[in-house]
């Protein structure tokens, strides 16, 4: 059978920040169940804007694919069976990155639905303990509903766990790194693990 393919993407403009270290946490989780688990960072890929021409409606193609690199971000969104989609908080909601990425996806949709039936999950996460990043967790889960995939949470100690990975530097000592943040990345790894399995279970059908 072949293998489970589950892509990471970072919608941070920082570089192997706290929202890198949240995703790879997740990646590393489905990667240690047999799958084969690639990542994107936005920041290596330039995105222009969606200018509203409407030609994927029109015409099932985004002109703006031969200027830039959005070509090769669908190429690996489409080759992805789960995607955990990842963003901080950039004043309540997902950073200008995430949103281009976001917009320029249509023709996926427009040319058959393209992401339908995928896996999906995200990743949050804010400055401040109440600094948006639930919001951003629902901006991504509509997203990803929009294009008809499969939206799947963790599932772990349902006590203490919340269904996505979602953190925030504040906490009741101070400011600290997202990897000093144990039950987010413990929620991190429980989503990895979740795109996995329900892919598998997918797979199987």
């Amino acid at each position: 059978m072949q293998k489970i393919r589950v892509l990471g993407v970072s919608g941070s403009p920082r570089k192997g920040r706290n929202t890198e270290t949240l995703l790879n946490v997740a990646l590393d989780a489905a990667l240690n169940l047999g799958a084969e688990a690639r990542a994107v960072s936005l920041p290596d890929y330039k995105i222009l804007s969606c200018d509203g021409c409407n030609t994927c409606v029109k015409e099932k193609r985004c002109p703006l694919d031969e200027k830039d690199d959005m070509g090769k971000i669908k190429s690996e969104l489409v080759w992805a069976d789960g995607i955990i989609f990842a963003a901080p908080s950039y004043f309540g909601s997902v950073p200008g990155l995430m949103k281009d990425l976001m917009d320029r996806s249509r023709p996926l949709k427009m040319c058959g639905h393209m992401l339908s039936g995928k896996v999906a999950s995200v990743l949050a996460l804010s400055g401040l303990r109440y600094g948006g990043a639930e919001q951003v967790a629902e901006a991504l889960v509509r997203f990803a509903l929009m294009h008809g995939m499969i939206v799947v949470g963790g599932c772990g100690d349902p006590l203490t766990s919340s269904y996505f990975g979602i953190s925030s530097m504040q906490s009741d000592s101070g400011w600290r790194r997202i990897n000093e943040d144990a039950i987010a990345l413990e929620n991190a790894k429980s989503v990895g693990r979740r795109v996995f399995e329900v892919a598998s279970a997918l797979k199987r059908l």
